[in-house]
């Protein structure tokens, strides 16, 4: 997980030495931006959950696993069969599997990248730079807290072909959930939902622009359960605390829901009072 970890790092440090120039055009444009950042608030806290992420990724790594008398103890059939499948996987292919799960993980991380080909979007730039930076920070601090609570071991600890010192290795017992398929959802599935917003017109055409977003955390997922590091449940919690932080760190950053959700009128004549009403979008 800790190897697509600089690029994000890079992309905060690019945020803060963009020139005052840059920023004050940026800051001229904001009243037609369609999303609401407060640079001065938001990228000092996006950084220091960065770096916090960033040190809670090497405490993963360096998480103690079984020791050999407790791995002896250990037996597939005490898992449910949906989730079972993962320990009978060809542990002669995870080595290859991993590889591309690394290889579709950093891909998809770069993806959001190609929303700048839309001049739309790319005029507010720095906005969706800022948003993207604070959404993994956000998805990689829930992932970070989540796995040192948990100490699910991972499917490879369960088969017998593998050297036991790697069954009883470091990090092994960072199973649930997934962070692979966490972090590609949140790249893939804030492309979407960014796109999206800014083509409104899109209509119900936007549910295919979702469903493309589920295809690179299902090609990531679908490898770490081949490399036998993640269960299918883990594989789906990921996708699904991904998809939540792709989806909302741009949800509630939306001009609209300031300015256009709450309507309140006064009410004139026989009765003195207002009248409240929000519409949800």
């Amino acid at each position: 997980m800790i190897g697509y970890f600089p690029a994000l790092l890079f992309l905060i440090l690019l945020i803060g030495f963009i020139p005052e120039r840059l920023h004050a055009q940026q800051t001229g444009r904001d009243s037609s931006s369609v999303y609401k950042v407060n640079k001065k608030i938001e990228i000092p806290i996006s950084t220091a959950l960065l770096v916090a992420d960033y040190y809670g990724f090497r405490y993963l790594d360096n998480k103690p696993g079984l020791s050999y008398e407790e791995v002896q103890k250990l037996d597939a059939n005490d898992i449910w069969a949906f989730d079972r499948i993962a320990t009978q996987q060809d542990p002669s292919y995870r080595e290859r599997a991993h590889d591309l799960s690394d290889l579709f993980l950093n891909i998809s991380v770069g993806l959001p990248i190609l929303l700048g080909l839309d001049r739309k979007i790319r005029k507010d730039w720095l906005d969706l730079l800022v948003l993207y930076a604070e959404t993994h920070a956000i998805n990689s601090g829930i992932y970070i807290v989540n796995t040192s609570l948990f100490n699910r071991v991972r499917p490879l600890v369960y088969h017998h072909d593998i050297p036991i010192e790697e069954r009883t290795a470091n990090e092994t017992r960072n199973s649930f959930y997934s962070g692979h398929v966490s972090s590609t959802a949140s790249a893939s599935f804030f492309m979407a939902k960014v796109f999206c917003d800014y083509h409104p017109g899109l209509e119900n055409k936007k549910y295919w622009i979702f469903g493309a977003a589920l295809i690179p955390p299902s090609l990531v997922g679908y490898y770490r359960v081949k490399a036998m590091k993640h269960f299918p449940t883990d594989v789906i919690i990921g996708g699904l605390v991904g998809a939540a932080s792709g989806i909302l760190v741009p949800h509630f950053h939306k001009r609209k829901l300031y300015h256009s959700g709450l309507d309140i009128q006064p009410l004139l004549g026989n009765t003195l009072g207002l009248r409240a009403c929000y519409t949800f979008k």
